[in-house]
């Protein structure tokens, strides 16, 4: 079982997070992200969080967010998910952040990445990454995927979190 679940869907409402937060921070962003069935999900996307290419995020974008199950969560209704990264995606692309072994198959089984001589490597503060991808957390940006299992995608970029 993969360490990150992602959120899909549209933001409905974003706002600084509210001062009566225990962890106030005015550079803290509360989203609602409504998945494709309609649910409403909470998401605290913090100054730390990772954002693909700094895009600024509005309401009525869609958004993959990606959080760490193993994070501490507040007990509340809506959940308040705390934002790992986040992705603007582009038109029919999808994005799977994970860690991934020798043969670029994700830590769940689910995914398997194909690198092309198109494939962009880079590192979270956009600098060319070079070195070996093995046990890693990558945040790979990818189009299709085959129906096999592990799912095959040829990477269109990856993004190495090397901290």
């Amino acid at each position: 079982m993969s360490r990150f679940a992602s959120i899909s869907g549209i933001v409905t409402a974003l706002a600084v997070q509210p001062a009566d937060q225990a962890a106030y921070s005015p550079c803290a962003l509360t989203l609602t992200v409504q998945d494709y069935y309609g649910r409403q999900n909470t998401v605290i996307l913090e100054p730390t969080a990772y954002v693909l290419n700094q895009a600024p995020i509005r309401q009525g974008d869609v958004l993959i967010v990606f959080y760490d199950t193993a994070a501490p969560m507040p007990l509340a209704e809506p959940p308040r998910y705390r934002a790992v990264a986040a992705v603007k995606p582009a038109y029919a692309q999808n994005a799977y952040l994970d860690t991934f072994d020798q043969n670029l198959i994700s830590s769940d089984g689910i995914l398997q990445l194909e690198l092309s001589n198109l494939t962009e490597t880079r590192t979270q503060n956009g600098q060319l990454y070079e070195g070996s991808l093995d046990g890693r957390l990558l945040l790979a940006l990818f189009g299709s995927t085959t129906r096999s299992i592990p799912a095959r995608a040829v990477a269109e970029s990856i993004i190495v979190f090397c901290a």
